[in-house]
This record gives structure tokens, sequence and C-alpha cells, in this order.
């Protein structure tokens, strides 16, 4: 670390040589933004496209303060409808987040998108116990993904798929409710993110560099710079950031190295050219938590101690020692006392676990602009990323040798305005066609998902692990589910078929999509979107499968989506609007594909979504107020049963939510957000009728006090069954402070109320809380800032799994605690 830290240091003096060569005329950097405003870089907007000859950058994020106040949130504009609106008239809840909210919240680089919850009253902290959120949770369920308007499509229900590299966003639009008719929608969403990636700098060279470094072995680097060349009618942006940090949890780390490059040009007046290209590597560790949870763990921090003596095989034969149980038997444990235990513990804490992930993505958008009411958007973008999940504690085993996909939208946008009897009536219209083509090999390891087996009051010990299933032990135990099959090339690894995980899949998709935004005087507005989504499927299990295991399946599929909001403006400061919007899409394997299980109802499961709410603008743009009220009906992902049965069954979601953002003067900011949600679990309606399956329904101390085996895979009864795991009410709280004179400063609260661990709504997590700070002195040339986390050193928990997410079974499986108080600290020089 110190020859990096050195290297580091070099750079930047040529760098900064370099700065002063090309730029005679020091240009004074641009004033931070407060959290909630977005400088936004819309890709298809011409502000963002302006020629060279106004000069007018995307700048890097310093500290000094202009003379004129920023917008206020309302003014703000989105492209959460793909063409450009003020937030205030967009008849959807949205949060922007800017870089500078992204630098406040964690220097050192996000995660992942439960993060970002302290901004977002609607975003959930969703399965960070052995995941990271590559999908935001908005509402209980997962949020699509969008890169510059274009989908992300090689994740999966929130959890699986590349992790985000937060450092190559400049903003980010989080939005709830369904994706519009521009966009597409792709699965069973409440909501969305678009990624506003960073751009160039046409004024002149600019650059950045930090170095953070934290408690439980935290490092973390970036450097950031850009600037013109081509005579001015072309720039580039390139950010590289990296880290090698260990952790709170035992045995857990994290290694990436980050690339991010933008190049623009502006050939003419009327044509644009933006690209922008990422490549990362990581290899990391995940912090899977602690085993056995039940009351006494989480409030008291007592482990249920003892050791597996045997496992039961098919009709409750014991058999002693360590092996494989069939569905509906689990293992035997002769208990101990309840022991205390290191929160720190780690069920992933064995030599040799670990994931290596690699991801690249390209985009190129090219803009024609044939009139003032005219342009032609081009946008391209392909995606890569393969993945090796070593053996973890439970067996539960991935690999993706190399997925890929290409995407490419080309729509017309148009303005159009005409009077009709003395009423002004104007017309946004954005229409097109998407293609997209993806390609997935994807091996998946199931059958052996088993944690409580595990004595974590003893150093755990990969001869511990259980061993693979055989096609004769699966054949006695009537499930050939359980076969495990070595990958080929990769021994040491095994997978499963028919568990709507493993898949060959290739796909292509065409989607003609028109969307009309109607301005109706000044007073009524009106959004109409359609689209059709075409899909030619083919899919197999993957290379490698013995051929009496092999599924085959094709399909030509039809999926229909409309949108429709009204809005009403009263008064100027006043817009109240109601949404409704329709979509039929696909279930879909961990990483975005498709399965040879999925029969045709698999295709066409129908999302509904009834929204209502009102926006005020008050104070002259200085206070910005939210209400909104929803209603949301959806079908689960899949859920493999013993056997490979998987049912779709319906579900719903019913909220509400009040945000408001008071921008009081140059110095104050206040910002803070209530939700309110309820879910439901419609069992009774499912095509398996039955319930839903858990790995283990009663607690580490039910089953010690009556003697029950651990992870038996249970099938519940048929019922309407309240989500578990799912905080009902979730608020945020935020107060930034910039003195004008280089020093500033923020206190942010993150709460959310209670959930249940499982559906005998017997184990709780209490209400959860953090209160954080950063506070921050620099110049224009350089900046400090200290992080300071969970300040009251709260003791709060997450599950496994919440709300929507097929994870939730595996909720008395393992908990994780979330970090104590910690303290990270960030050096940055701006050149």
């Amino acid at each position: 670390m110190p020859a990096f830290i050195f290297i580091l240091f070099i750079v930047l003096l040529l760098l900064v040589k370099l700065g002063a060569q090309n730029t005679p005329e020091d240009i004074p950097p641009s004033a931070v933004a407060p959290l909630s405003q977005s400088s936004k870089v819309n890709p298809t907007s011409d502000s963002q496209r302006a020629s060279s000859a106004s000069a007018e950058p995307i700048v890097l994020p310093v500290v000094e303060v202009s003379e004129q106040a920023p917008l206020g949130a309302a003014s703000s504009t989105t492209t959460a409808y793909g063409p450009e609106l003020s937030v205030f008239d967009t008849p959807r809840e949205i949060t922007q987040i800017s870089r500078e909210a992204l630098d406040t919240l964690s220097p050192g680089n996000i995660m992942g998108y439960d993060e970002l919850a302290p901004l977002v009253p609607s975003l959930t902290t969703m399965a960070p116990a052995g995941d990271y959120s590559v999908e935001p949770f908005i509402r209980g369920l997962p949020a699509t993904v969008f890169r510059n308007g274009m989908l992300v499509g090689l994740e999966s229900y929130g959890t699986s798929g590349p992790l985000p590299n937060f450092y190559a966003y400049e903003n980010i639009d989080i939005v709830q409710g369904p994706v519009p008719a521009v966009f597409g929608a792709r699965e069973m969403a409440a909501g969305y993110a678009n990624q506003i990636t960073k751009q160039p700098n046409f004024d002149k060279f600019r650059g950045a560099a930090q170095y953070s470094i934290g408690m439980y072995d935290q490092n973390r680097w970036n450097v950031d710079i850009g600037g013109p060349f081509a005579g001015g009618k072309a720039a580039y942006r390139f950010d590289y950031a990296g880290q090698y940090s260990g952790s709170y949890y035992e045995g857990a780390y994290m290694h990436s190295q980050d690339f991010y490059l933008a190049l623009s040009a502006r050939p003419s007046e009327n044509y644009w050219i933006d690209s922008n290209f990422e490549f990362d590597t990581m290899g990391f560790n995940l912090p899977l938590g602690i085993n056995r949870p039940d009351q006494a763990l989480i409030d008291s921090g007592l482990y249920q101690s003892g050791n597996m003596i045997g496992w039961l095989g098919p009709n409750g034969t014991f058999h002693p020692g360590i092996g494989t149980s069939v569905p509906g038997e689990g293992y035997v444990i002769q208990w101990g006392p309840q022991v205390p235990i290191s929160l720190r513990n780690n069920l992933a804490n064995l030599a040799g676990s670990g994931n290596r992930t690699n991801y690249g993505v390209a985009q190129l958008i090219q803009t024609l602009k044939l009139s003032d009411e005219l342009r032609v958007v081009n946008n391209t973008m392909f995606e890569y990323f393969n993945l090796v999940q070593n053996p973890l504690a439970n067996s539960n085993w991935s690999y993706s040798p190399g997925d890929w996909l290409i995407e490419h939208r080309i729509e017309a946008q148009a303005q159009l305005n005409q009077s009709i009897k003395g009423l002004s009536l104007s017309h946004s219209l954005d229409g097109g066609i998407f293609l997209w083509f993806q390609d997935n090999t994807d091996y998946t390891e199931t059958s052996r998902i088993a944690d409580n087996f595990w004595n974590m009051a003893a150093p755990l010990s990969r001869s511990n692990l259980l061993p693979p299933i055989t096609l004769a032990e699966a054949l006695r135990a009537q499930d050939i589910y359980l076969t495990d099959i070595p990958i080929p090339g990769i021994p040491y690894i095994t997978y499963n078929t028919n568990n709507f995980a493993t898949a060959r899949s290739e796909f292509f998709q065409l989607s003609p999509f028109i969307q009309d935004i109607i301005a109706l005087g000044d007073k009524w507005s009106l959004i109409l979107g359609a689209r059709l989504q075409w899909y030619s499927i083919a899919n197999s299990e993957p290379p490698g499968t013995p051929s009496f295991l092999m599924l085959q399946s094709y399909y030509s599929i039809l999926e229909p989506q409309f949108n429709a909001s009204l809005s009403y403006k009263p008064f100027p400061w006043m817009n109240a609007y109601f949404s409704y919007a329709y979509t039929q899409v696909a279930a879909m394997d961990v990483l975005g594909a498709f399965c040879p299980e999925f029969s045709s109802q698999y295709y066409h499961l129908e999302n509904i979504e009834y929204e209502s709410g009102v926006k005020f603008n008050l104070f002259h743009d200085k206070l910005f107020l939210s209400t909104e009220g929803f209603y949301y009906s959806t079908f689960f992902p899949v859920t493999v049963l013993p056997g490979g049965f998987t049912p779709i069954t319906p579900a719903q979601v019913i909220g509400a939510e009040i945000a408001t953002q008071y921008q009081l003067d140059r110095s104050w900011n206040f910002s803070a957000g209530f939700d309110y949600l309820t879910g439901e679990e419609f069992w009774t309606q499912s095509v398996a009728q039955t319930g839903p399956i858990v790995i283990q329904n009663y607690s580490a101390a039910v089953a010690a006090r009556y003697n029950l085996p651990v992870d038996p895979y249970t099938t519940l009864p048929p019922a309407v069954y309240p989500f578990i795991g799912f905080p009902h009410e979730h608020g945020t709280a935020m107060i930034s402070y910039n003195s004008g004179q280089g020093f500033g400063g923020s206190f942010w609260l993150w709460i959310q109320s209670n959930m249940f661990l499982s559906y005998n709504y017997a184990t709780q997590i209490p209400i959860d809380y953090t209160l954080n700070a950063s506070l921050y002195y620099g110049t224009k040339w350089w900046k400090i800032q200290l992080q300071l986390y969970n300040l009251t050193d709260n003791h709060y928990w997450f599950p496994t799994g919440t709300g929507f997410q097929g994870d939730r079974v595996y909720n008395y499986d393992k908990v994780l605690i979330g970090l104590p108080f910690w303290v990270m600290g960030t050096v940055s020089v701006f050149f």
C-alpha cells in the first residue's frame, strides 16, 4: 500500500504539470450543490450537448461556493420518462442523488444500493446477509437499473449480478413506480434507477484524486481526470478506483479495480457523440452472518450451540455423521447451551471461500438534431460478465463463464405545438424501436443450501462441508433435482438442473414503443405510453449436463405494456397527479436470462399499479413537499419446491409516502421522508395450491427445546401471508451545512421498524436505526473529510432476505449484525 501511495503521488505531480501546460487560464471551480440537487447529465438533452463555443462543462466536485444559489429540488430536471421534465412536473416520486450526495454517504465508494437508503424514504436495505444489493429495493420490490437510459441486463431480483461502480456516476435518479414505455419493464419492479455516468469537461483539463482509510482495514482510492482535445471539439473523462479492504466481519474482504472512460465529440452543432467504457474486476468474500438466529441472539448476543450428529434420509431414516439430507427431512443436532458469541463471526469464514467477477460495459450515444423540434437518438450498449463463486459454508455455488448482451434503441423525439380555440396544446413525442440480444450460460448449485447444521461456537472447517449427492443417491431419494453434476473444466464445483437457476439461454427481443407527453394549457398534462415486447427464446441445460437430465424450451412471446398519467396544476406551486400502469414481464434466472423449466405463463406475469400524489413547490423554490399513495399488484419470482415444482404466486404492496426538502439558504439544507408499506403473499391463489417453502420455519431455540431437525425444507399450508423480513415503516432525515469558507458537514438518520424473520411471526428484529455524520474542510485545491458512522453504536440486524426476495426463506438460517461505530477519513486533491 505505501508503494501505491507513492506511485499515486508521482502520477498526481505529472498530471498537475500537464494541466498547467494545457490550461494557461485559471477557471474557478463550480459550487458544490446541496445533497438533494442533481447536476443533471442527460445523455439526450440539449443542455448537456452544448457546443464547444458555449463551453458549459460538467465539472468535478469541489468545495467552493458560487455566488449564485442553486436551483431548488422542484426545478431540477429528470429523464425519468425519457424526455427531459422538471421534477415538479413529473407524475412520480423521484429522488435525485447527486455526486456530492454519494460522496457524503461514503467518499470511499458505496458498495451497494442498500447504502442509499438514508436518502430515499421508500428504499429499504435488503439482503446484506450474503449479498450486496446490485439493484435498489423500492417499496419492498427490486428496482430495475438503467445506464443512461439503457437496461442493465445481467442482474436479477436485486442481489445477483455485477456490483455497481458508483465512482462512474455523476448522479442517479431513483424513481418510484413502474418503468415507462420508453425504457421498458423487465422484472416485477416497483421502481427503477437511472445511472447518469460521468461526462467529459469541454472547457479545460480538470482532475481530482482521493484516498480513504478507515477502521476495519478499509483502504480505497480514486483518480478522476478529464479535459478537451482536438481543438475543443472532443473531450475525455477517465476514472480509476480501487480498494484493498478487509472487513468488520471475520474472513470477509473486498479487492477491486474499476476503470471508467468517457469520450465525447461535437463534430457540429447538430451532431453529438457520447461514449463510455467500463471494466471492473473484483475478488471478495461476503459477510454471511451468523446462523441459528433466535431472539436470544438478536437481543443478547447468545448463540444456540450444538454439533451435528447425523442427517435424515428418505422417510426420516437417521444416518450418523456428515451427509446431505433430502428435502423434507433435515439434520440432527446434539444441542448444547446458549453461549456468548462474537457478533463479527461470519459463516463464510472458511479458507478458500470467495468470489471472482469481471464486468465490462461499452455504450455509444449519438444524437442528431434535425431542427429545434426534432432530433434522433441512437443508444447502443454492450455488457459482459463472468463469475466464479467458490464453495461457501452452505455449498451454494455459481459459475458463469461469460454472459453477454447487446442492446440498441433508436428513437425520434419531437416537439409539436398548436392552439385549438385559444387552448395551447403541446406534444413531446418519443417513439422508436428497441433491440436486445442476450447469451447466458449459468451453473448454480442449490440442492445443498443448509446453514444451521454448522456449530459456530467452534471454528468452522471445510472438513464439515456437505458432500455431493450422486445420481444413485438422488434416485434413491426419488428426487433427481438433488443430483450434483461437476462443471466442465472446474470439477471441484458442482451444479444442479431443474432448479430455475441453471440454464443455457439465448434470446432476442424487438420492442416498438411510443410515448406522448401532452400539455393542455397551463394546468393539465397527460402522459400516454405503450410498448410491445416480442421475444424469440431458446433455452436448455448448459454444457456438461447428462442427456437424460437435458431440458429444452423454445418460445415466441408477446408482452404488452401501457402507462398513463394525468396531472393537474390548480396553482403554479401545486401539482396533483394520478398514474396507472399495466405491464407483462417474465420471470428470470440468476443473471437475467431464462430457464428451460419456464412454461409460457412465466413470460406473462402481470403487474398493475395505481398511484396518486400531490407535489408542492413553496417559498420561491425553497421548500419542496410531496406525498403519494399507491397500490401494486404483482407476482413473486420463482421459488423452487422439493422435486422442482415452482409456483407462481400473486402478491400486493400498498403504501403511502411523504417527503420534503427545505433549502433555507446557500448554507443550510434539510430533507426528510417517511413511508409506510404493507405487503401480502396470496398463496390461496397459487398455481401450486401450497403455501411458501421455508428452509426452517422455527428458530434455533425452538429446535433445541423440542429436539427438532434443522433445515428440513418445510412447505407451509395455503394462506394469505404478510411479507416477512419486511419493515412496514421507513424514515430518513438529513441536515447539511456549507459555511462558504471551506467548512461543512452533514448529519443523517436512517430508521426502520421491526420485522419478523419467518412465517410463524415469532422471532423479530427490533427497530433499526443509525445516526451518521460527515465533516469536511478544504479549499479549491484540497479537501479533508471525516465520516462517523453509527454514532450511537446501535446494534441493528439484517435478515437474509426481506419482502419480495426469494432468499427470505433462509431467514431462520442466518442474520447479519450491522456495523458498530466506525470512522473513515478521506483526503482529496483537485487540480
